[in-house]
C-alpha cells in the first residue's frame, strides 16, 4: 500500500465555473497534474462546462506544464480562472504575465488584446506590458550598477 496520502479531488460549481481542488496538496507533481487534467477534461468534454477554475489556496509549487494546459483550453474558448493562489505562485512569470486579478482572490487568464497574433507577437506584447510597470528598468541605472559591481569585485581580488 502506498505511503502517500490518497489524493482527494473535489469539484464544485460557482456561477458558470466548474472549480477543482486537490485538498491539502502543497506541491504538485506529474501525477497530480494528470489527475487535474483528467478532471478538467471530463468537465469540459463530458459535462459541457465552458468555464473552469482551479483552487490554488493550498499550493506552493506547480509544474510548468499546468499553465500550458490551461492556455490550450483558453485557446479553445474556455474561460479559465485560478482561485486564491499563494504569493509564490502569483510570482511565477507565466502567472504574472497572463492572469489578471479581480481583487477578491480570483485571477482570470486574459490574453484578449493579442489573441489573434502569432505566439512571438504575444510574448513580445506581454513582455512590454510586464516590464512597463517595472520602475527599476532604467537601462543607464542598470549599466551603472553592473559597472560598480564589477569594479567592486575586481578591487577586492
Amino acid at each position: 500500500m502506498s505511503s502517500r496520502k490518497k489524493q482527494r479531488l473535489t469539484v464544485r460549481t460557482e456561477e458558470q465555473f466548474a472549480i477543482v481542488s486537490l485538498e491539502d496538496m502543497e506541491i504538485w507533481d506529474g501525477a497530480d497534474l494528470a489527475l487535474i487534467r483528467e478532471a478538467l477534461t471530463n468537465l469540459i468534454a463530458q459535462e459541457g462546462f465552458r468555464a473552469i477554475g482551479v483552487n490554488l489556496s493550498a499550493v506552493k509549487y506547480i509544474p510548468s506544464g499546468f499553465f500550458g494546459m490551461l492556455f490550450e483550453w483558453y485557446e479553445q474558448g474556455i474561460k479559465v480562472r485560478l482561485y486564491y493562489p499563494r504569493t509564490n505562485v502569483e510570482q511565477m512569470l507565466w502567472f504574472r504575465m497572463f492572469f489578471t486579478g479581480d481583487g477578491e482572490g480570483a485571477f482570470n487568464l486574459n490574453d484578449e488584446e493579442v489573441r489573434g497574433n502569432s505566439p512571438n507577437e504575444q510574448v513580445a506584447y506581454h513582455r512590454r506590458e510586464f516590464m512597463a510597470g517595472d520602475e527599476g528598468s532604467d537601462e543607464d541605472e542598470i549599466e551603472e550598477h553592473i559597472k560598480s559591481v564589477r569594479y567592486g569585485v575586481r578591487a577586492s581580488v
